[in-house]
């Protein structure tokens, strides 16, 4: 039996609800779960609004994780995209990049050693705007095609589970519920997903309310055969 805990947080380069950027809020939120591994959207590499830091460096360090990251806006030094810490080995990433209006979007792949089992976690954050998202999610769609299983993706679609566009995801992906309805977003929309393409003997995930960022985490536990 395999088994594993996953977060999934969109951390908006660790600007709280108060206004104020601090990383360590998202290193606390972390260490609360003791995930496993854990995909973040909207972590930034020395960017001036968050002070020029590496954040994923530093969370990394601090939580004892491994890591890798996607920059989806590259701005010289100054980066901005999805990461992924996890307590085993990563051993081997693809990123995958994304137009988009505004600026450019990434999927992040890892493929994750856990013990004698391999898993690839897949993290991703979609555009806002439909537009956007009707651009990326075929390309979304295609790289999942590529991985096999056993595989998990994690992501801000910035879309609920009603939106068509969410719809195809549903014919080789389960989507992991949670166990009581509760706003994934502070507009109170449920927009972050987990899902597994795999059979679960078990699967459950849950929120955990946070003021560090807009979001709040998601964290799933899964067990498979």
């Amino acid at each position: 039996m395999n088994d594993i805990s996953l977060m999934t947080y969109s951390v908006r380069h660790g600007k709280g609800l108060d206004g104020k950027t601090k990383v360590q809020r998202i290193a606390e939120e972390i260490a609360k779960t003791n995930a496993d591994v854990v995909a973040l959207q909207g972590i930034d590499r020395y960017m001036p609004r968050s002070g020029f830091q590496d954040q994923l460096k530093k969370l990394s360090k601090q939580l004892g994780m491994y890591s890798c990251f996607s920059p989806s806006v590259n701005l010289l030094v100054s980066q901005y995209g999805n990461a992924i810490l996890s307590k085993y080995p990563i051993v081997k990433k693809e990123i995958t990049f994304m137009r988009g209006t505004k600026e450019r979007r990434s999927i992040l792949m890892a493929k994750i050693q856990i013990d004698e089992a391999v898993v690839t976690v897949i993290n991703t954050h979609l555009g806002k705007s439909t537009n956007e998202r009707k651009k990326q999610v075929p390309i979304l769609l295609n790289t999942l095609n590529q991985y096999g299983q056993p595989s998990i993706l994690a992501g801000d679609f910035n879309m609920e589970m009603a939106d068509s566009l969410m719809k195809p995801f549903n014919f080789h992906w389960q989507k992991i519920e949670l166990q009581e309805n509760h706003p994934t977003f502070k507009n109170g929309k449920e927009i972050d997903h987990i899902f597994v393409n795999m059979s679960t003997e078990s699967a459950s995930a849950w929120v955990q309310h946070s003021d560090a960022s807009d979001h709040h985490p998601v964290i799933a536990h899964i067990q498979w055969s």
